[in-house]
Order: C-alpha cells, then structure tokens, then sequence
C-alpha cells in the first residue's frame, strides 16, 4: 500500500511506504523532508505528548516564516507503536508555516522511554553568542531584544515572549546592528556594585545606550548621564535624574516591582529632559502619554 506522500527517493531512500504508519520494534533511523502533509498526519499520532504550548509554536512558526529556521538535525521521534513522542511543536510550525526541511526521523523507541526525551538543558541565545565568540553574551542576547522592538516601535516586542526573537533570528539580527555589542559592553562598564546595580538591569542600561547614542549624542555625554543615574553622584535639586532614582528605588521595596516598559520609559523621559536642562522634582509615565522614543 503506498502513502499519500511524496518524498524525493534521494532523501528517503526506502521510499515513503512507512510515513502513513512510522511504526518498528527496533529503534530505526531515516532522514526526511518532512511537508505539510506529513505534519498534518503525524499531528494525530500526538498521544500523551507535554501539554501544547501556543507560544512556543508561534515563535518557531514566524522562525520558519521568516526564513530564520536552519535545518540543525534535531529529530522527530516515534515509539514502537508509533506515538510521536517529540517533534509537535515543530510539526505543528510546519503546519502552519508551510515551510519545509530536511530531518530526521527516529522510530521504534521504546515507550517508556519517554520521560527521558527532550529533557537537556536548551541552549539559550546568550548560549549560542557565547559559542559564536561573543563577549558580555547574556546581556548582549538581552539587549537583542529589547532593541528589536524599541526599532520596530513596537513596546511589547520588548517584554512579551510571543514577540521574542528565536535564537537564530538573534544572530542574523545582530548582524544587522552590530552597535549593539558596543552598548552591551559599555553598559557592563557603568554598572557600579551596591544599589545602582539593582536600579535599572544591564540589558535596559545597554539599550538606553544605545537608543541615546543612535538619536546623535556623544558618548561621553551618554555615559555621564547613565553613570549619574546608577551612581546618584554630582545630582542637584530638581535633577530629572535625582526624580528618577527616587521613583526607580520605591519599587525596590518588599512587593513593589516596576514594569520593564515603564522602566524604560522613564529612563528616556529623564534623558530628555536632563539633555536639555529642564529640571523636575517628580518622574512619572502613563502609559496614556505614549512612549518616549528618541529621534
């Protein structure tokens, strides 16, 4: 009985006759252009897999969409009697996305193996970068982000994991702004130890940098502002910078914690003002009053 499938003999070279039922009693190997409709059918034999997760597939669907998705030899797994065990995230992606990649495909695990699948550590993109050659890697891999959607104007591409950049599309991303291995590096230098290390995370520090440096300030001018923030030194009365610290240190008491949007926020808001020499004794940001980007 042949399967409704079509696979290229040069990439399953037993033909496509197993594909409708990938079922074996001995842990079997092939490599697969796995298809929309090969998704579609393995997607029922989906049998008491981890719960679904929506988000994760989303993200690998705009990987595959956007053409950031590498074919990287992860497989797709079945037991003896031929439940996928991992692989419906992907699947699912390939669904949805309709694009397609080589593979492979393993059959005949033994069920009850399955608790033991998929369970390594994942590499994170501070992980990859690290392996790429990257110095200050966790907040550069951070900074990525955030400035992905302070570019895009799009806020909650900063802090919601839908929007987050799959590892891959972090370093072509990277690569497009390679400014920001400057801002991440020159925000490790600011940070002081002691409280200012607590006030405003690097990544935030490093981003803010950056938005500043790109709408034309010096450096230096850049680095005297942020250092006054972390540190308080040198601040008069009616600073911006000093209605800053005092916001940012309310919400370091026990069960006050600040938004990263408005965070953000005001540390740009400060930077207006403070670049032009308006003072205030008070900070605050709605989010009705939109969000400070810089020109």
């Amino acid at each position: 009985q042949r399967c409704e499938y079509t696979v290229p003999q040069h990439v399953c070279q037993e033909g496509c006759y197993w594909i409708s039922s990938p079922v074996d009693e001995q842990m079997t190997s092939r490599v697969v252009l796995l298809t929309r409709d090969i998704a579609r059918g393995w997607l029922k034999r989906n049998d008491g897999n981890r719960t679904f997760s929506k988000i994760n597939a989303r993200i690998l669907t705009a990987e595959m969409t956007r053409g950031f998705w590498r074919a990287n030899g992860e497989s797709i797994v079945f037991d003896t009697e031929g439940v996928l065990i991992d692989g419906q995230h992907r699947l699912r992606a390939i669904l949805s996305s309709g694009h397609q990649y080589l593979a492979p495909v393993i059959t005949g695990v033994l069920a009850e193996a399955r608790p033991t699948v998929d369970t390594g550590m994942k590499r994170s993109t501070a992980n990859n970068f690290q392996m790429a050659g990257e110095s200050n890697t966790s907040t550069l891999a951070a900074t990525v982000i955030l400035w992905k959607g302070y570019q895009s104007r799009q806020v909650k591409e900063m802090t919601h994991p839908e929007m987050r950049l799959s590892v891959s599309g972090a370093m072509e991303y990277l690569e497009e702004w390679p400014g920001l291995r400057e801002a991440a590096s020159a925000a490790n230098k600011l940070r002081p130890g002691g409280q200012g290390r607590m006030l405003v995370p690097t990544s935030e520090v490093a981003l803010v940098w950056f938005a500043i440096v790109s709408s034309g300030a010096s450096r230096e001018r850049t680095n005297d502002y942020l250092g006054r923030v972390l540190t308080g030194y040198s601040l008069s009365p009616g600073s911006p910078i000093l209605a800053l610290r005092r916001r940012l240190s309310e919400h370091m008491r026990p069960g006050q914690r600040m938004h990263k949007r408005e965070r953000l926020a005001l540390l740009l808001k400060a930077w207006q003002l403070w670049s032009t020499g308006k003072t205030r004794k008070v900070l605050r940001w709605e989010v009705d009053e939109g969000f400070p980007f810089l020109n």
